[in-house]
């Protein structure tokens, strides 16, 4: 790959810039606009136009780490997400079709470059509920003392009423299990990347 883009550099070719290297797969800059457009990755509020950029380009290389690893291992041809949700996930989150279509072209890049990455996504994502969900489970004890030592004080410092933990149980309970779904895909992916090799250039 290299020895193309020195030969394109010395034939005056543009070539398009590589923000990072997973495992010798390269993550482009196109990449990065093409998830930016269809904002496949939520941005935080107050977050600046640089560290959204820097944001997105590290999901994506975490993305190319978990799909090298579904597609080494055989599972990715195994497991049928359900695309047609999950593109118009894709659509309504960048306000429909005709602003999305509008997007990809002033970028020049086409919907099938964006579809491809979905189609990923979605695999990782199908493949994450199956295999680390169960480990996700959230007990009783650790709702009330994630509801006594962190919510409800937030609340209260906010000057918010405190409703029972009866009332907001279900709330609770989900983003305890999302941040231990969280945390087990963080680690599988830390220990892809430690196994691997990962150049960034952001």
């Amino acid at each position: 790959m290299w020895a193309a883009v020195v030969l394109a550099c010395l034939a005056g070719v543009e070539v398009e810039r590589v923000v990072a290297l997973v495992n010798g797969v390269a993550v482009l800059q196109s990449d990065v606009e093409l998830a930016m457009a269809a904002q496949l990755v939520p941005r935080q509020e107050g977050e600046g136009e640089g560290a959204y950029r820097k944001a997105v380009a590290e999901a994506l290389v975490q993305l190319e780490l978990r799909w090298q690893d579904l597609e080494s291992s055989g599972a990715a041809t195994q497991l049928h997400p359900d695309l047609p949700a999950a593109w118009a996930k894709v659509v309504r989150a960048a306000g429909g079709e005709t602003e999305l279509a509008q997007r990809l072209t002033a970028l020049g890049l086409p919907e099938a470059l964006l579809r491809e990455l979905v189609r990923r996504a979605a695999v990782v994502e199908t493949y994450v509920a199956h295999r680390f969900a169960p480990f996700a489970r959230v007990s009783e004890e650790e709702i009330e003392k994630f509801w006594q030592g962190e919510l409800a004080p937030q609340l209260r410092a906010r000057g918010e009423a405190v409703p029972a933990l009866e009332a907001v149980h279900s709330t609770v309970e989900a983003i305890l299990r999302e941040r231990k779904l969280a945390s087990e895909v963080a680690s599988w992916t830390a220990e892809l990347e430690a196994r691997g090799e990962v150049v960034r250039y952001f």
